[in-house]
């Protein structure tokens, strides 16, 4: 028995972790070290759970009723405990009733339902969920309303214990049968009273005291509803700081069964109701059915068979609650990523094409996003998302529908070449004699050959510029430089016949040297005169001739040209 035991209940334990484990690893969105605790934590609850119920599973009575009295294997319809008054004269000697829609099973004492269920779950537990309780009273048999109500309070505790040990509520039929006018089985289910004749259809409780023979039994009937409803179905419901109320099943009620008693709860119940004395006369034979079996019908659709027992409704409610809480936390993820690519997709929209650094930041977030998609595509959607509608397919397309719209920045176009003056530089010594500032006889073809490229062009000006070495002082070398510039500029304007308009004149004196002074031979080269063209406007413009830029742009072509 013990074996027995524990195998199924570390079988449901394994599932049942398995379970929470699935739910955990696969679709809770957390880390790894948070998932290990719980691991942990589930399978110490697990261990606990197993030796809890190995421990509860030991019988806590020492009442264990043998298979012969409990003769149900694999029987059909409902089962009936019969617990209460006079249940001898009711069996007649057999623990077992049966008919064709049921079974009533005598239980005995009230105290004892508890002990009879927790036998027949341990030796038949398919026929547990068959089982459900009658309630036999006899208010002609009780002296002492006190005593009454305490067996059903006692029956509402069994009744407790029991859901305790099943896991669900048996339903409990409350039969009660006074003395008085003979009435067959009134059996209330709801509102509406069914009046059951013994060898006749049942018919509806208006139908039959509307019969000239039952009028005389309607205020004894109609007390007996009183008694019921005011002494043992308030007992039944009363609220309760240790039981739970009950509330009956059904009700079924007759009267004429018993002897009439001079001292009883039901005789008192009659004396504060005047005119309402009933005899039996001594030989009259007991009704032919003692059983309500009119009930038993009723009760097929709250009493069958069930498949495993309490741990297994049980295992299969946690599995329903992870599947349930999967598809919650999977419609949770789905939506957790259409929002960050949303997100993402928004931002890309809102940042101006010609933002050139952050939209580039936002397609590296669009382009992460679309990767992540394609990889699930190839290799298949994690589990998290998988039992919700995965919009992966979708998010992809609107990913490439943005990423196709960049247009990256044009590469910046290199700037015009300026035009640069050509420059000519005659050494002073070549021309003029030392301290002179008049040309030597033997300069002018020096002059000629040097100055070949230099020609005059509208819009172009002839700068001629002077410049001597640090000899002598400050004010005669400027001087000079700007003379010898001078004498320059005479020879081309009168060789050349170019205006005088078309020359620039400067002497910088040794204020620019261009080698160094302390040596002879830097000294040679900073004595100098420079001829450069520069562009200006309106600078020796002949008469009929283009203006300086677009002189400028005629030259820029020829030279391109060339």
């Amino acid at each position: 028995m013990r074996r027995s035991v524990i195998i199924p209940v570390v079988l449901h334990a394994l599932a049942a972790v398995a379970t929470l484990l699935w739910l955990l690893w696969y679709f809770i969105p957390t880390g790894n070290v948070f998932n290990g605790l719980s691991t942990l934590l589930i399978l110490v609850l697990a261990g606990w759970t197993v030796f809890k119920n190995c421990r509860s599973e030991e019988p806590t009575s020492d009442v264990t009723l043998p298979a012969a009295e409990l003769p149900l294997p694999d029987v059909r319809g409902p089962v009936v405990l019969v617990c209460g008054d006079m249940l001898d004269a009711l069996f007649q000697g057999s623990p077992l009733r049966k008919t064709a829609q049921g079974w009533w099973l005598r239980a005995g004492d009230v105290t004892r339902l508890t002990d009879v269920v927790r036998s027949i779950q341990t030796q038949f537990p398919r026929q547990v969920g068959q089982l459900s309780v009658m309630y036999r009273c006899l208010p002609d048999h009780h002296q002492d309303e006190a005593v009454l109500r305490s067996a059903l309070k006692t029956l509402r505790q069994q009744c407790k214990q029991i859901t305790s040990l099943t896991g669900f509520t048996l339903p409990v039929v409350l039969s009660a049968e006074f003395s008085g006018p003979e009435t067959p089985w009134i059996i209330v289910r709801g509102d509406k009273p069914i009046v059951c004749p013994v060898n006749d259809s049942p018919q509806a409780f208006i139908d039959w005291q509307q019969a000239e023979d039952n009028i005389l039994a309607l205020p004894a009937v109609s007390e007996a509803f009183s008694f019921i409803r005011n002494t043992l179905a308030e007992e039944l419901e009363k609220p309760d700081r240790l039981t739970p109320p009950e509330r009956a099943f059904s009700v079924a009620m007759r009267l004429g069964t018993v002897l009439p008693c001079t001292e009883s709860v039901w005789a008192d119940w009659l004396y504060t109701r005047p005119c309402l004395r009933f005899t039996r006369k001594p030989g009259q034979t007991a009704p032919a059915s003692l059983f309500p079996d009119a009930v038993l019908p009723l009760l097929p659709p709250y009493a069958s068979t069930v498949h495993g027992g309490q741990r297994t409704r049980r295992l299969i409610l946690l599995m329903w609650l992870c599947a349930l809480t999967a598809l919650g936390i999977s419609a949770l993820n789905n939506r957790d990523l259409i929002r960050q690519v949303s997100t993402d997709l928004q931002r890309w929209n809102a940042i101006p094409m010609n933002h050139y650094r952050p939209k580039a930041e936002s397609l590296a977030a669009l382009k992460q996003d679309a990767l992540l998609l394609e990889r699930w595509q190839r290799q298949g959607e994690p589990l998290r998302y998988s039992l919700g509608y995965y919009p992966g397919q979708r998010l992809w397309l609107a990913l490439q529908q943005a990423i196709d719209t960049w247009t990256p920045p044009t590469a910046p176009t290199a700037p015009e070449p300026k035009s640069v003056p050509k420059i000519v530089r005659l050494d002073s010594m070549s021309l003029f004699d030392s301290g002179k500032s008049v040309l030597k006889p033997g300069s002018t073809k020096m002059l000629v050959n040097s100055l070949v490229g230099i020609k005059a062009r509208p819009g172009w000006l002839i700068v001629v510029s002077g410049h001597t070495d640090n000899t002598g002082s400050v004010q005669l070398n400027q001087t000079l430089s700007l003379q010898r510039a001078e004498a320059v500029r005479n020879w081309m304007r009168d060789t050349g016949d170019v205006p005088e308009s078309c020359f620039a004149v400067q002497g910088y004196g040794d204020s620019r040297p261009i080698a160094s002074n302390d040596t002879p031979d830097g000294r040679s080269h900073n004595r100098r005169v420079e001829i450069s063209l520069v562009p200006q406007a309106d600078a020796c413009r002949l008469p009929g001739s283009k203006n300086a830029s677009q002189d400028v742009r005629d030259v820029s072509t020829q030279e391109m040209e060339k």
